[in-house]
């Protein structure tokens, strides 16, 4: 894998990862636009990058940044919602 190539993977796998989070966290129909957006992604960077080793890296990463996506939320919200005593 070049470098060109590992920056392109963590790019489109941290989008990939924000999108699939906010597709979990986000109302009806704003969830379906989000989704589209993923599988369109999804599909561009298969193509581009046709090697198993990278597409693996990809769904790897992606699944990775979902659940840190998912944690920061989860962790802003309950921040947000349960002030520190002062």
């Amino acid at each position: 894998m070049t470098f060109k190539e590992a920056l392109w993977t963590s790019l489109i796998s941290l989008v990939s990862g924000t999108l699939l989070g906010s597709f979990a966290l986000l109302p009806s129909p704003i969830n379906a636009v989000v989704s589209i957006l993923g599988v369109i992604l999804v599909i561009w960077f298969f193509r581009k990058f046709q090697r198993k080793g990278i597409r693996i890296t990809f769904i790897i990463f992606t699944i990775v940044y979902y659940l840190l996506f998912i944690l920061l939320w989860s962790a802003y919200t309950f921040i947000k919602t349960n002030p520190p005593p002062v």
